[in-house]
């Protein structure tokens, strides 16, 4: 009996050192896990606030293009506001010239003629001619606004975030230029001001108007992600896989198309 016990305390003391070795293998084992999915979370979160920045970086090229076309527009209303103020001068100073007082000056330094006989009785029925006036010019005509300071004020609009006037603004613009180079990103930034008040569906129609009018223009690469961006928003996967896939093939070497395959990622 005492044999046995011996026997059955040895093996706990042999089975001792083995039941901690796993015990500390499993701990080591959960550690490298942990370890792992903190660098995957952390890799994530850095893809993540990658793609933001370059979201956020191809948004501020787009913004440096608008504000050279504005600094241009700014200068020619410059120009025109002088000399529009430079002709309304000298319409003023030809009216003052025309009613000074220098006409009548120069009038009683003239001799004073002999008096003339007494009008008859018939001729002092007469009704006497009317005295010579002079006609003021009419006051000059406002300048209409060009198709650049018109765009240029809804642009303004959107940049103060009134967001109604900058709507109405951009579609004025549209429908009385629509030919205009500067349509294209009058529909583009009609569309991200729809996208910003969250009415995706006009801003879906305003981004595609950019693509099928000049598939060409520099917007155009843009407008076609923003169009997929606001299909995400609404739920139409599909759609949006097709409007990121046309606009890799169409523009496989632009930045809107690098964002576009991450987002077709993003969808799988």
């Amino acid at each position: 009996m005492r044999r046995s016990c011996g026997w059955l305390v040895a093996c706990a003391l042999l089975a001792a050192p083995a039941f901690a070795q796993s015990t500390k293998q499993r701990l080591d084992d959960l550690s490298t896990r942990i370890d792992q999915l903190e660098q995957t979370l952390q890799s994530q979160a850095l893809v993540e606030l990658s793609q933001r920045v370059e979201a956020l970086t191809a948004e501020l090229r787009g913004l440096r293009g608008e504000l050279e076309v504005l600094q241009n527009e700014n200068a020619q209303l410059r120009k025109q506001q002088g000399d529009a103020l430079a002709d309304f001068d000298r319409r003023l100073g030809a009216v003052s010239t025309a009613s000074s007082p220098s006409a009548a000056h120069v009038a009683s330094q003239a001799p004073v003629p002999a008096p003339a006989p007494a009008p008859s009785p018939v001729a002092s029925v007469e009704a006497p001619a009317p005295a010579a006036s002079v006609k003021p010019e009419a006051p000059p005509e406002p300048v209409a606004l060009t198709p650049e300071q018109h765009y240029g004020r809804a642009f303004d609009a959107l940049k103060a975030s009134d967001y109604p006037a900058a709507i109405a603004g951009m579609r004025d613009f549209i429908a009385r230029h629509p030919e205009h180079p500067l349509a294209d990103n009058a529909y583009y930034w009609l569309g991200q001001t729809y996208y910003l008040t969250r009415d995706y569906a006009q801003a879906i129609d305003a981004f595609a108007s950019v693509g099928s009018r000049s598939p060409d223009s520099a917007k155009a690469p843009d407008a076609a992600l923003k169009r997929g961006l606001c299909e995400v928003e609404l739920k139409r996967t599909e759609a949006a896989r097709r409007t990121f896939n046309e606009l890799v093939t169409r523009y496989p070497a632009s930045d809107a198309a690098r964002l576009a395959r991450e987002q077709l990622q993003r969808l799988r």
